[in-house]
C-alpha cells in the first residue's frame, strides 16, 4: 500500500508543477504580450508611451472644434455619415497618427483627417501628469 500512496503522491505532485508550469507560461506570454503592446505604442507615438484611457489614464477633452468641410461632388450626391478616426492625442493636445478606421469615400476621408488636425484638446493625463492617449474620434457629415 505504501508503493501505490508514493506513487500517487508523486503523480498530484506531478499535476501540480505541470499547472505552476502553465501558469507561469501564460504569465511569461501576458507579459511579453504587454512588451510588445507597449513597444507598438512607442514606435506609433514617437518615443513615449502611448496609453489607453480608462482606470487612472484619463482622456483628452476637446476644446477646439473644426468643422470639416464638404466636397463639392458630395453635396451633390447628397453624401451624409460618419467618419471614424483612430488617434494618439500627445501630451501637447494635438491629434497624430490619424488613420481612417470606417470611412464615407476617399474625399470625405481626407477631409475628416484635416479637420481633425486642427481640433485642439486638453491632453488626457495618467496620476494628473499628461500623457499620449489613444482615441478614437467620429467625424459627423450631414446636410442641412
Amino acid at each position: 500500500m505504501y508503493p501505490n500512496a508514493k506513487r500517487e503522491f508523486s503523480h498530484r505532485l506531478t499535476g501540480l508543477l505541470c499547472v505552476a508550469l502553465l501558469f507561469a507560461g501564460a504569465l511569461c506570454a501576458a507579459d511579453d504580450q504587454v512588451a510588445k503592446s507597449e513597444k507598438d505604442a512607442k514606435a506609433e507615438g514617437g518615443s513615449e508611451t502611448v496609453y489607453e484611457p480608462g482606470g487612472d489614464v484619463k482622456p483628452p477633452k476637446l476644446v477646439h472644434y473644426v468643422e470639416p468641410a464638404f466636397s463639392p461632388s458630395s453635396k451633390e450626391a447628397y453624401v451624409e455619415g460618419t467618419v471614424k478616426i483612430s488617434t494618439v492625442v500627445t501630451r501637447e493636445g494635438v491629434a497624430t497618427n490619424l488613420r481612417v478606421t470606417s470611412g464615407l469615400n476617399a474625399e470625405e476621408d481626407q477631409t475628416a483627417i484635416d479637420a481633425v488636425k486642427q481640433w485642439k484638446f486638453q491632453p488626457g493625463t495618467k496620476a494628473g501628469q499628461p500623457v499620449n492617449v489613444h482615441v478614437n474620434v467620429e467625424v459627423t457629415f450631414h446636410l442641412l
